[in-house]
């Protein structure tokens, strides 16, 4: 998404790979554009008393994301349905603020030139100079973020189903949460328990690999190094707390 972003419309700059949101924009940006996953579940402080920020989200399908690799550490699976479940409850939060907006994966993939008028809706302020569907046709990619995105590849539909070639994966996932078939329902990617029947005769895979919820006192360490980090960068913007 942030590639498409910096390539469909007008930004006076960027962040080359992920720099989380607390990080002060280099002097002179105008309209700066950035990402960092992991603070969807931190920003929302910071989101709220800062009415130049402005958010897009992305949701996909936890089957998928539960099956995707990086391509640094290509023998194990790169996240767990726990972690996206996290994510997507702090989306569901902010979803309805006028300033987030919340884009499937999967609407991207299928028509991206609705989402990108999407966006425009929204972002009404962004200036537009290409189509996401014309992608990657003259974009510049940064190594590292190429890296990570396993190459500049054009839109293929076909990976919405790519978690079907890891059927041991999901069902060892679905073992140890069995709540994602209340998510894959209740977010419409499913309408019954009918595409279970995948997971017939599969053995499930189970790693550890990332899998364990972090400590009592390690998640208390790292809510207070957020709360400050938080502190800092409304200090920084002029602002106060809401």
């Amino acid at each position: 998404m942030m590639e498409l972003m910096w390539r469909c419309f007008e930004f006076s700059g960027r962040s080359e790979h992920e720099v989380a949101l607390f990080e002060p924009v280099p002097a002179g940006e105008t309209l700066y554009l950035t990402k960092k996953p992991p603070d969807t579940i931190r920003l929302a402080p910071a989101f709220l008393a800062d009415e130049q920020l402005f958010v897009t989200a992305m949701l996909r399908d936890p089957r998928s994301v539960v099956s995707s690799k990086h391509p640094k550490r290509s023998d194990v699976y790169f996240s767990g349905f726990r972690r996206w479940r996290q994510y997507a409850e702090a989306i569901q939060r902010l979803e309805h603020h006028p300033r987030y907006l919340v884009i499937r994966y999967e609407d991207l993939i299928e028509d991206p030139d609705r989402v990108q008028s999407t966006i425009c809706q929204r972002f009404p302020f962004l200036t537009q100079r290409g189509r996401f569907s014309e992608y990657p046709e003259g974009a510049r990619v940064p190594e590292r973020a190429s890296q990570s995105l396993l190459g500049v590849r054009p839109f293929d539909p076909a990976r919405i189903l790519g978690w079907r070639d890891h059927l041991p994966r999901v069902k060892g996932q679905l073992q140890n949460f069995p709540d994602m078939q209340t998510w894959l329902v209740n977010l419409g990617y499913e309408s019954d328990r009918a595409w279970m029947k995948l997971l017939d005769d599969v053995e499930p895979y189970q790693q550890t690999y990332k899998e364990k919820a972090p400590h009592l006192l390690k998640r208390l360490e790292t809510d207070f190094r957020f709360w400050l980090k938080t502190r800092r960068y409304l200090r920084d913007r002029g602002l106060s707390r809401r």
